[in-house]
């Protein structure tokens, strides 16, 4: 068909119009983007000064048991710690006052979940103070180390174990076959070797003896601790095997961790 000028570009332009507008009339309204959830929780105002409905509730619960994870659960800076105590106390305090509110067998359900929480929090306080009290003296001798005998060496090592959530069992002495400290966490168990060197360093023969000492205990993995350095031959050897080697900046940062990420931080010992 042969275009007439002006007049047939104009038909054409709103015939494109029209069949536009149609098109999208058939497929509905367009949607607004939106993004994906992972997953809704129930509702919660952290802000809100009281709990009133049975759903705010069971959010305030969710809240609690996520914050509750969280703060003793996780390695958290000084200030992030400070907020999720907050979140808690403030979380509680609501929970308890609209539990006044109930009565009968929905108090009593309530009730439980609430002291369950509560029971939750307690215990992860008192462990959070036993570490941070045994970090403590860890950081004390950290800087007396230079002068300690091996007993109290080996003393301060279980202190940085315990420190950093381990169950320990003293075990030196004689018979012991070379392991120092016995350490559990999570269902494994660790050998651990404390030496104390003023000078030098820790070769792969000691290694080899010690892995004989990790087979003998039974142990999942062994820790060689020690103030000096190890040679290249040792710590070729051990990354071979499951022996941990901790020298002297090891042991520093192990301390540090203990303490928390908002220790503060001092020079490293000269005594190494």
């Amino acid at each position: 068909m042969e275009c007439l000028g002006p007049q047939c570009a104009a038909m054409l332009l709103e015939w494109l119009k029209e069949r536009s507008a149609s098109i999208g009339a058939a497929n509905g309204p367009k949607a607004a983007p939106g993004q994906g959830l992972l997953w809704t929780s129930v509702p919660y105002q952290e802000d809100a000064p009281a709990i009133r409905t049975a759903a705010e509730f069971e959010g305030a619960i969710e809240h609690l048991e996520y914050a509750i994870f969280r703060r003793y659960h996780n390695q958290l800076t000084r200030a992030e710690r400070a907020r999720l105590e907050n979140t808690i106390d403030n979380a509680l305090f609501k929970v308890e006052r609209y539990l006044s509110r109930l009565e009968g067998e929905e108090q009593a359900a309530a009730e439980a979940r609430y002291r369950a929480l509560r029971d939750a929090v307690r215990e992860g306080r008192d462990r959070s103070e036993r570490l941070r009290d045994q970090a403590r003296r860890a950081d004390q001798k950290l800087a007396q180390l230079g002068s300690l005998s091996a007993e109290a060496f080996e003393e301060f090592v279980a202190e940085v174990f315990e420190a950093l959530g381990f169950e320990v069992e003293r075990v030196g002495g004689t018979g012991d076959e070379g392991a120092d400290l016995i350490v559990r966490r999570d269902g494994l168990r660790g050998a651990v070797q404390c030496k104390y060197h003023s000078r030098g360093v820790v070769g792969s023969p000691e290694l080899q003896k010690f892995l004989g000492t990790i087979h003998h205990t039974r142990s999942h993995k062994g820790y060689f601790v020690t103030t000096r350095t190890f040679s290249l031959a040792a710590e070729r050897f051990a990354a071979e095997h499951p022996i941990e080697l901790i020298d002297g900046p090891r042991l520093v940062e192990l301390v540090r961790e203990a303490i928390g990420p908002g220790a503060r931080r001092e020079p490293e010992p000269s005594w190494f």
